[in-house]
């Protein structure tokens, strides 16, 4: 079985042939996480095995990590939302 990241790397001629290899969890991730994805037949040629290899075994992250992340983007949001407010009540619409 292939997996979405693997696929994303093969020629397009030979994702055609070899989609059915994708199991339904794999074809999940092509259309939700990786759907922003898209090299070029030439990007393809040009990566190295090391540039594939880190693309097909993204790192992953410890709970401390991700818990760091989401705090970061919570503070981030909550920024954000304080300046568009700050920014209604000191502009005319």
């Amino acid at each position: 079985m292939l997996t979405a990241r693997e696929w994303l790397l093969l020629p397009e001629e030979e994702q055609k042939k070899r989609e059915n290899e994708l199991s339904s969890e794999e074809g999940r991730k092509l259309r939700m996480e990786l759907s922003m994805i898209h090299f070029t037949e030439e990007e393809k040629k040009k990566m190295s095995e090391e540039e594939k290899y880190r693309f097909t075994h993204p790192k992953q992250y410890t709970t401390e990590e991700m818990t760091a992340f989401h705090k970061q983007a919570q503070e981030i949001v909550r920024r954000m939302k304080t300046e568009v407010e700050a920014r209604k009540n000191t502009t005319e619409y």
